[in-house]
């Protein structure tokens, strides 16, 4: 694993069963063989267990050999796996150790102080995996979909594991469409959209804001088909219906239009 910003520039070796303490200050155990080494500029750590299985290590900071056992040197080690941490480095353990101290609100926590894409999709994929989470929970996963990650895939792959009984809630489905909203592919968001006109949401509020949502999408043949998916679905309601016909009319092909229309009479 190596990373370079330009300036700086991180390289971390191992093999074996790495772990931490809980605090994530120390390391705690490296399996029989392994070795971990990490490099950061001229900071250096270099660790395994020696035959009797005590912890051997070697450090070195701005080039020069510190003692691990003193207070400088425990500083130094406790940067060096803060610094690991942050490439992503025993993501797993990471999470389980978050979740014991503090639920899905430090997991949350985390999302925001870490760095990249994939890191942040695997935390927020963590919490979506949980069997039972509050409708305030999801809220807050959905926000950080919108607001932490760059790419429509990443966006799309977490969205689709949002369970579809959260989208009943009308604030869950608001920030889930505004997410969709914010992105930029045609086949990733009719895809989202047609996941939740499919589903049986029943607040007023949550249709319209589906039925804007889909004006935005940039090609008329998957806008018209959903719109023809929510149309089938639409609750009768003369607001919803008034919205729907002013959406149909941004379809200007004859063809796709009279299928959308036709779609809301049936």
């Amino acid at each position: 694993m190596s990373v370079s910003d330009g300036v700086n520039r991180t390289e971390v070796r191992y093999e074996g069963d790495i772990q931490f303490n809980e605090d994530e200050t120390a390391i705690s155990r490296i399996s029989p063989g392994g070795y971990l080494e990490y490099w950061r500029n001229d900071d250096h750590l270099l660790a395994g267990m020696n035959d009797k299985g005590v912890l051997q290590m070697e450090l070195h900071e701005n080039g020069k050999p510190v003692d691990p056992a003193s207070a400088e040197g425990k500083e130094l080690v406790a940067k060096v796996i803060k610094g690991m941490i942050g490439l992503g480095f025993d993501i797993d353990g990471r999470m389980d150790r978050l979740y014991r101290r503090g639920g899905y609100a430090a997991l949350l926590s985390a999302v925001d102080s870490v760095d990249g894409d994939y890191i942040r999709q695997r935390y927020l994929e963590r919490i979506l995996s949980s069997d039972s989470l509050s409708a305030r929970t999801v809220a807050a996963v959905v926000l950080r979909v919108r607001g932490k990650l760059g790419g429509d895939y990443e966006k799309k792959e977490l969205l689709e594991k949002v369970d579809t009984q959260y989208l009943k809630n009308d604030s869950v489905c608001a920030d889930y469409l505004e997410v969709v909203k914010s992105m930029g592919g045609d086949y990733e968001k009719s895809e989202l959209l047609t996941k939740v006109a499919h589903k049986d949401i029943r607040e007023g509020g949550s249709w319209a804001g589906l039925i804007r949502t889909t004006t935005t999408l940039g090609g008329e043949y998957e806008r018209s088909n959903v719109l023809i998916e929510i149309g089938q679905r639409l609750p009768k309601a003369d607001s919803l219906r008034t919205l729907y016909m002013q959406a149909a009319k941004t379809v200007h092909s004859d063809e796709d239009y009279g299928r959308v229309v036709k779609a809301v009479e049936m």
